[in-house]
């Protein structure tokens, strides 16, 4: 029995070796900022090269966003396998992604658009503005709102 469990550790081990960059741990102590005010039921996970995971399965919006620091593009993961509070697996180390729908507003008078007197504003090109550290990620989501991950 005792071989038996020793073999599943390493084998185990070896996995998660392996697959370090896809791998994404929960990381309890992390905590998640939009607007500089903190955010509950948002889960933060992080991998071997501290790419973030972000996921918030409540409602009234459940989503999740992966932040590489490979192509700093806030982005929804397009396969995602998770076991609950514990650790999720993303299709490959650079795991392909769904950019961001950008829906706010640039807010710039001098926009082409407020130049001809449109009152809708100009929805800008979308640039996410992503700061990584080892202690923190920031990064602009696509409602213009500033998100802040303080890790461990």
């Amino acid at each position: 029995m005792k071989t038996i469990l020793t073999i599943l550790v390493v084998l185990s081990l070896a996995l998660l070796i392996y697959n370090r960059q896809r791998i994404y741990l929960r990381d309890p102590l992390a905590s998640v900022y939009r607007d500089e005010v903190k955010q509950s039921g948002v889960e933060v996970f992080i991998n071997y090269s501290n790419d973030v995971l972000l996921q918030r399965d409540a409602d009234p919006v459940p989503y999740s966003i992966l932040v590489q620091e490979w192509n700093l593009k806030p982005g929804t993961p397009t396969r995602l396998t998770c076991l609950r509070w514990i650790a999720c697996m993303t299709d490959a180390d650079e795991a392909t992604t769904v950019p961001l729908a950008w829906t706010g507003k640039s807010g710039s008078p001098t926009s082409d658009p407020a130049r001809r007197g449109d009152k809708g504003g100009d929805k800008g090109k979308y640039d996410p503005k992503v700061f990584m550290t080892t202690r923190e990620v920031t990064f602009i989501d696509s409602d213009a709102s500033t998100v802040s991950i303080e890790l461990r």
